[in-house]
């Protein structure tokens, strides 16, 4: 059995047995891996910690060919963003994303792109190098800038620069709309017909691509665009994974009290 180190986020854990745990990671070097770790619900267990959801640890796991589930050997806390569990939004938010990257990432296929994406929208929501805590607003905005780029970066995303029908740029002042299968088109090849992307919503959208998370989240447009955002990527994502993960509904009930 090969010894394999990489760097990774906890996503989530499962209980097995009376005292271990399923552990599923983000793994910089080996994408989206799925392992046992033996003892790990015991009182005084080797892991601590680290096992925690939003965790970044250095991980070491066994690799059995044929075999699922790989076996973990150590784990160790590297950052953690566990202390942000006393704001409900920030954990139900960080729960919403991480089972996105659960439900959208396949098994065994690294994505350096994609774990620098999580790594950078940690750090914003964390407050890395500011000082501060985000506010309510700007976890929304990192919320979006997240779905976009997961989507974008997992080939998912639409091109909103033509019509997929006539190939007609489309200026900065100029509506389009997305079909059923999530292409862009105007209006005369849409009929007027299907998901409407405003030329503002456009624009936030196109902000996101050449934007760091925290400068986004700090200028990122009002609670309308947001809010219409929101809506658009929840469509492209219930027609990539065909439903609705299971956090979305918690978020609309915040959502609603708030």
């Amino acid at each position: 059995m090969p010894l394999r180190t990489s760097e990774a986020f906890v996503l989530k854990t499962y209980k097995l047995a009376e005292v271990d745990k399923i552990c599923v990671f983000l793994t910089r070097s080996f994408g989206k891996v799925r392992g046992v770790a033996r003892g790990a619900r015991k009182l005084k267990s080797i892991y601590g910690a680290s096992l925690e959801p939003f965790t970044k640890v250095s991980l070491t796991f066994f690799e059995k060919e044929g075999r699922e589930l790989v076996s973990i050997k150590t784990c160790d806390i590297l950052a953690s963003y566990f202390g942000q569990a006393s704001d409900v939004e920030i954990v139900t938010q960080l729960s919403y994303l991480f089972e996105l990257l659960d439900e959208f990432l396949p098994e065994h296929e690294p994505n350096e792109k994609l774990y620098r994406l999580v790594e950078a929208v940690l750090d914003a929501i964390g407050g890395a190098g500011r000082g501060e805590p985000v506010v309510r607003e700007e976890v929304e905005a990192l919320a979006r800038y997240f779905e976009v780029w997961l989507l974008r970066l997992s080939g998912f995303f639409p091109d909103l620069k033509s019509c997929a029908i006539c190939g007609s740029a489309f200026s900065p002042q100029q509506s389009l709309w997305l079909a059923g299968d999530g292409t862009p088109q105007c209006e005369k090849c849409s009929g007027g017909r299907g998901e409407r992307v405003a030329p503002n919503v456009r624009s936030v959208f196109l902000k996101m691509f050449g934007s760091h998370p925290v400068a986004f989240s700090k200028a990122a447009g009002d609670a309308a665009e947001l809010a219409r955002i929101k809506e658009i990527n929840h469509q492209l994502i219930r027609r990539c994974i065909e439903r609705d993960v299971r956090s979305y509904g918690v978020l609309k009930q915040l959502d609603s009290k708030t």
